[in-house]
């Protein structure tokens, strides 16, 4: 197997790394204070074709053949170097866009993809632990109640592809969202990137916003992959922070960086972040294959991603000693941003243990 990356694999990687660094890391403080993202981020986002990726050239966007979950990988793990608030607008079109081209209907291809075309901002919502209640109509429409959210992107969003269960069946629609119902907010994490929630009190889905046949294990492997490459993306951030600080940091005459326990704690989670990206590389390779175990192992990647970001941010705090609950210190903020990898999508772990156990009493 060759790890090499391609020419184009290459060139998108040094280009984000670039405009991670340059652009997502000097407005990250302020959109963090300011809790909103930046307006130059659209316009700079765009002209790099991070909007419209995943839709179709025959629909406005730039995509011309198979969507490549590899790149995205590649490209996650730059943003979340940059900015988790700022990668997560920019990377929140790309579940709904694949899902509505793939087996959406024209009318939920032209609703959504007239409004991405337009600037508009789409998202994902994934109802793991089940509070709206999705029931079906004779005409293949739907009635859902309940709350949506609190999710990134939902404050500014004109669409969210929600992924339920009306009974014991997966449904997956397209959700068209009023204008001025989402409610924002702003957790401590994450705090740049348009949080909002959604009350529904049996909002009506029509039957061509149904998206039929639309296989739900291979959305969610999609966006788990993402995230936890943007989540290895602020870890690797984290422990670059921390190992500048360590060596401009005297005491008792050397940097404190030389300190045996925080040159092992440094080194620790560079091994995890390498090992943990390689797994998510592995991850998004098989999807763009149709390996049969490829939502399995987005799964365990993004679990795993989870575990060496919340550790490096906070083992990078550490290494800053006091000064890293300073916010003039980034490692604070990336502590708080680290939270949101492991909520969001719900106890994976869990849900895996929870379908290998009726498996198994299935084929008793």
């Amino acid at each position: 197997m060759d790890f090499a990356l391609d020419d184009e694999q290459a060139l998108l990687v040094a280009t984000l790394r670039r405009w991670s660094e340059k652009q997502l890391r000097a407005w990250a403080a302020e959109a963090d204070r300011a809790a909103a993202a930046p307006a130059q981020l659209w316009k700079s986002a765009g002209e790099l074709g991070l909007m419209v990726d995943a839709v179709p050239e025959a629909a406005g966007g730039l995509l011309d053949g198979d969507y490549s979950h590899l790149a995205r990988a590649l490209r996650g793990y730059e943003l979340g170097r940059g900015c988790a608030a700022m990668a997560a607008l920019v990377e929140s079109n790309v579940e709904p866009a694949l899902a509505v081209a793939r087996w959406g209907s024209a009318a939920a291809k032209d609703s959504l993809f007239s409004a991405l075309g337009a600037g508009r901002l789409a998202g994902f919502a994934h109802d793991f632990y089940e509070r709206l209640a999705v029931t079906a109509d004779a005409r293949g429409g739907l009635a859902v109640s309940g709350r949506l959210g609190p999710l990134p992107g939902l404050a500014a969003a004109s669409h969210v592809l929600v992924s339920a269960r009306a009974g014991e069946r997966p449904v997956v629609f397209l959700l068209a969202v009023p204008a001025g119902r989402a409610a924002p907010a702003t957790p401590s994490g994450w705090r740049a990137a348009a949080w909002g929630s959604l009350a529904l009190e049996r909002f009506e889905v029509a039957p061509e916003m149904v998206l039929g046949g639309a296989a739900v294990e291979e959305i969610l492997a999609w966006y788990r992959v993402s995230l936890a490459a943007r989540g290895l993306g602020v870890a690797a951030a984290a422990i670059e922070y921390a190992a500048a600080y360590a060596e401009d940091r005297i005491q008792f005459g050397q940097p404190i960086g030389r300190f045996q326990s925080l040159a092992r704690m440094r080194d620790s989670n560079q091994t995890a972040i390498a090992a943990a990206r390689a797994y998510v590389l592995q991850a998004a390779w098989e999807i763009d294959r149709g390996a049969a175990g490829a939502a399995d192992t987005a799964s365990r990647a993004r679990d795993l991603a989870a575990e060496v970001v919340s550790r490096a941010t906070i083992e990078a705090v550490q290494i800053h000693g006091g000064y890293g609950f300073v916010n003039d210190f980034p490692v604070e903020k990336l502590m708080r941003d680290a939270r949101a990898f492991e909520v969001l999508g719900g106890n994976e772990a869990f849900a895996r243990v929870l379908a290998q156990t009726t498996s198994s009493r299935g084929g008793a």
